[in-house]
């Protein structure tokens, strides 16, 4: 396999992706085709195997042409779980199928501009952007569920969707952030809107309209109390110090000036 001496992700331009790409030069003739190669990339980033044996990762899979389109196969690291990505043409658009066949599970993403992706020379361009609309919408739901099934995932990770959002709909503002911080998997369901509107309606000092974003609006209203916050910390910090200075100075003043003693005049 060839040495990474780039980034270690396709995005961040591996090596080996830009060797398969050379070696794919010959065989594409579309976009798509092109665009394909990326996504084929982005699946071996997220630890999926082609499952033709001794075939390394800047080598091309064989029949990856066929009749319904481009597909591709994989296995899940060393596991028995299997994966298939399809790519095809729907008009102007680039449809993206994922399937989990142990799990008769698919997910798809559809790419509105193909040619933002492969600019006027047949290069792949704005590959960060490509890769974070395929992993957030495919690869790393394909990843997730294959780590499911072959008995991978662990804790909070292996339960359902909708328990895990039922969790944060329990969690103050500053547990769902923390915990959303933890995964990309549970960053996604931490962003639901529905979890910020509820937020949003606890707090009365929130006023949010139906157009409105929730999070964008929540995070207003604390970046803006956190500025009141320190704004009368301040004061009091101000106020404490002006308090001991008046105190060091009556006593300063006691001792220099002590007070008459009617009763004692030499004293």
């Amino acid at each position: 396999m060839a040495v990474d001496t780039g980034g270690k992700l396709v995005e961040e331009g591996a090596e080996w992706f830009t060797t398969l790409i050379e070696n794919a030069k010959k065989e594409i003739s579309s976009p798509t085709e092109l665009i394909a190669l990326a996504i084929h990339g982005l699946m071996l980033d997220l630890d999926f195997i082609v499952r033709e044996q001794n075939l390394e990762k800047s080598e091309i899979p064989s029949s990856w042409k066929t009749s319904a389109g481009i597909v591709f196969k994989y296995n899940y690291k060393n596991t028995d779980v299997q994966a298939q990505i399809t790519i095809f043409n729907l008009g102007k658009f680039i449809q993206i199928h994922g399937f989990i066949p142990s799990a008769s599970e698919s997910f798809t993403v559809c790419l509105k501009q193909g040619d933002e992706f492969v600019n006027d020379n047949f290069e792949l361009v704005n590959v960060k952007k490509l890769a974070t609309i395929f992993k957030s919408q495919v690869g790393e739901k394909m990843q997730h569920k294959s780590r499911l099934v072959a008995g991978l995932e662990r804790g909070l990770l292996q339960l359902p969707d909708d328990v895990i959002h039922l969790l944060f709909t329990f969690m103050d503002y500053k547990s769902v952030i923390r915990l959303s911080l933890t995964s990309s998997r549970l960053y996604e369901l931490g962003m639901d809107k529905s979890i910020w509107r509820r937020l949003c309606k606890l707090n009365k000092d929130i006023q949010l309209e139906p157009n409105q974003d929730p999070y964008t609006v929540f995070s207003d209203h604390i970046r803006r109390q956190k500025l009141v916050d320190e704004k009368i910390k301040k004061m009091r910090a101000m106020n404490f110090a002006i308090e001991q200075r008046r105190r060091e100075m009556l006593d300063r003043n006691r001792r220099i000036f002590p007070p008459h003693n009617p009763f004692f005049p030499d004293f």
